[in-house]
């Protein structure tokens, strides 16, 4: 009797670890809780709507994508006629499945929006040239954030953030960011030639 319980605690010890289960090495990290109410609304079309009883009517047009960095014109209309403009940064979160974080951005914005494109561009070294290394940062009222970073091997590296209380980022090299400047550009077209016409 002794020798059988003892045979079976044996049996239990070896099995446990090779019965237990290990989490799959390629498990999204859990999604963060975030407590407390979120943020104001930090542009005008993040903050515009529909009262209850009203229509919302939201048109917009893809421009297109720059490796997981969606950019679209849009225009926001309410029942009575009131509308707001702007364009959405957009990007997907390839570690979880949850919704892809965005940026919002007023027409007032985007002359200063493509300056801060410019400036970050043209950077080749550190301005302060008592320093080697350098980050550069530019962000709008909506949280879309441009960074510019020095690297070892790689030289001048560019970053894409969007999302306020989570933060989505996207690493660029000097051709996509450009493609990404010329995407944002072309909404501000876009959103000039609507409103030449009303």
């Amino acid at each position: 009797m002794r020798a059988a319980a003892l045979l079976g605690l044996v049996l239990l010890a070896a099995a446990g670890p090779a019965g237990a289960q290990a989490p799959p090495a390629t498990a999204p990290p859990p999604a963060p809780i975030v407590l407390g109410p979120p943020p104001p609304p930090a542009t005008a079309l993040e903050a515009f709507g529909a009262a209850p009883g009203e229509i919302l009517t939201t048109s917009y047009e893809d421009l297109g994508e720059v490796d997981g960095v969606f950019v679209e014109a849009r225009e926001m209309r309410n029942s009575h006629g009131a509308r707001a403009r702007g364009i959405v940064v957009t990007i997907a979160d390839r570690q979880r499945d949850a919704e892809p974080l965005q940026a919002f951005i007023d027409p007032d914005e985007l002359t200063a929006l493509m300056r801060g494109f410019d400036a970050l561009l043209a950077i080749t070294v550190n301005p302060n040239g008592e320093f080697r290394n350098f980050d550069m940062r530019y962000a709008t009222r909506g949280e879309l954030v441009l960074t510019a970073s020095s690297t070892r091997q790689r030289g001048v590296v560019y970053g894409v953030e969007t999302g306020r209380l989570l933060r989505a980022r996207r690493t660029l090299n000097g051709g996509e960011f450009n493609q990404l400047r010329t995407l944002v550009d072309a909404a501000q077209q876009k959103l000039a030639t609507l409103a030449a016409r009303h």
